[in-house]
């Protein structure tokens, strides 16, 4: 039977012990600016912080500090020609024998005499009378089947909630026609609030001047028996791993009316939370897959978010995935690749030589779409070890095939492209908010990574000493058109 040993101790003896360049000493100097800078440093050595990093960690271009907490600005969607239908009256066969009859659609983007293509692709009407409001709250179309065939009727599926009809050209006649409207899109209104976050590292007793036997590594090869050093690397991780998390898994919690229900019980003032990726990308577009991804999956779900928009062409497209996706997305390749007769051809790259032996596993992490856009994988380790993923393990959200939590079979595009000289994707921080750092004096020795302190000033009373971060953090996303989730759902 094994006994556990206490690692040995003892006290702090500055002779030999480098503590002017450790990452307290440095955030209590310039925070902010040595905050950015171990941004972009642990971002290229580590994949734990991809949207830090690639906002933050690019320096000013990819930051904007603002006053306020909350912030708006302009942004223009894709051109729209569908909508949905919010209400259908009528039964039976619908529309069979040129008879007329009304449909309330959502909003009031369909046009008189224009034609609609309903969602299965083949049925078409016209609309021959706007009529309005409709008592739903959306605005009711009277419409006429097209097709000469007696027969013909409107399928009730076409006329469920929620379905998407298309709009398509005017038809009149030859003469004696009367003119119709046109519709224009202008630039919609977003909003977003930041969020405040502050961490605090206390010590007690004389931890501050602790050496083990222990030798752990610091930065640039050296090492260090000051446990202190080692507890605020550790400290200074959690915390940019948690705030990472919160830049995608956010969500905004004002009210239409403007209100924060959420406050903190201590002084009643209002706690703001801000929209995460994950929120932003499913109100853009958002779609789920069974067990199984099919190529064809992928291929739709790419293409409704990409082929609207047609002044881009080809476009090379990052998922940002976790591990169960990554897989999925493999097998969805392997499966198609099967199924065209491609078995062996695929099977020989998949057997190589390494050493005296033989190496199995290649993996597709990359697809090219008949319209000319590169889908390429990059991964996204937190959907696969971050605090959600350990929440799905620990409450049995396992993927049946590979034994992952099912928050790692979910995958983002995130459109990390420069606009008019201005990244799309950008990190909100508020002046004189955006990375704080103090100590908060009691009678526990003040470590010389701290910075020092005055030795006869004290702020409480408490035989302990506190290192307190505080930052304020949000995302501005111009365009979310190209932006999706992707989240497999069993």
């Amino acid at each position: 039977m094994y006994k556990l040993r206490e690692v040995q101790r003892g006290n702090y003896d500055d002779r030999g012990y480098s503590n002017e360049e450790t990452i307290a000493h440095l955030m209590l100097t310039k925070p902010a600016e040595i905050n950015s800078t171990l941004t972009y440093t642990y971002g290229m050595d580590d994949d734990r912080f991809p949207l830090t990093f690639l906002t933050e960690g690019q320096g000013s271009a990819g930051v904007v500090n603002i006053d306020t907490v909350d912030w708006t600005w302009k942004t223009m969607g894709r051109m729209k020609f569908n909508d949905q239908v919010l209400a259908c009256a009528a039964t039976g066969n619908v529309g069979q024998g040129g008879a007329m009859f009304d449909v309330e659609f959502k909003t009031h983007w369909f046009i008189e005499q224009y034609g609609l293509i309903a969602p299965d692709g083949i049925t078409q009407v016209r609309i021959m009378k706007d009529l309005g409001e409709g008592p739903n709250g959306g605005y009711l179309y009277r419409l006429r089947l097209t097709t000469p065939n007696p027969n013909a009727y409107v399928s009730a599926d076409n006329l469920k909630v929620g379905a998407y009809w298309s709009l398509t050209a005017p038809t009149i006649p030859q003469s004696y026609s009367k003119g119709n409207r046109s519709n224009v899109m202008g630039p919609g209104k977003m909003t977003s609030q930041l969020e405040f976050h502050r961490y605090s590292k206390e010590i007690a007793g004389n931890i501050s001047n602790t050496v083990v036997t222990y030798e752990f590594k610091t930065k640039g090869g050296g090492t260090t028996n000051l446990w202190i050093n080692e507890e605020m690397r550790q400290f200074d991780i959690q915390c940019r791993i948690m705030d990472e998390e919160r830049l995608w898994f956010a969500q905004y919690n004002k009210t239409v009316n403007g209100e924060i229900t959420l406050v903190d019980p201590d002084n009643g003032q209002p706690i703001p939370h801000t929209a995460g990726m994950e929120e932003i990308c499913r109100e853009s577009n958002y779609d789920t897959y069974g067990e199984e991804l099919t190529l064809n999956k992928i291929e739709r779900t790419v293409g409704d978010v990409l082929d609207k928009d047609t002044d881009t062409g080809s476009m090379e497209v990052i998922l940002c995935a976790g591990k169960g996706f990554m897989q999925d997305f493999d097998r969805a390749i392997r499966n198609d690749a099967r199924s065209e007769g491609f078995v062996t051809p695929l099977g020989d790259k998949m057997i190589e030589t390494s050493g005296d032996g033989l190496s199995y596993g290649k993996y597709f992490r990359q697809y090219k779409t008949v319209d000319g856009h590169v889908i390429t994988m990059k991964h996204l380790p937190l959907l696969d070890k971050g605090t959600f993923a350990e929440n799905a393990k620990s409450n049995g959200m396992i993927h049946p095939r590979t034994g992952l939590p099912i928050t790692s079979h979910q995958a983002f595009l995130i459109d990390m492209s420069t606009y008019d000289g201005r990244r799309n994707v950008r990190k909100v921080r508020q002046k004189g908010q955006i990375y704080n750092a103090g100590v908060y004096k009691g009678l526990t020795p003040i470590p010389a990574s701290w910075g020092g302190f005055p030795t006869n000033v004290l702020s409480t009373d408490v035989d302990a000493s506190r290192y307190e971060v505080k930052n304020s953090y949000g995302l501005q996303v111009d365009k979310t058109t190209k932006m999706f989730q992707l989240k497999c759902v069993l």
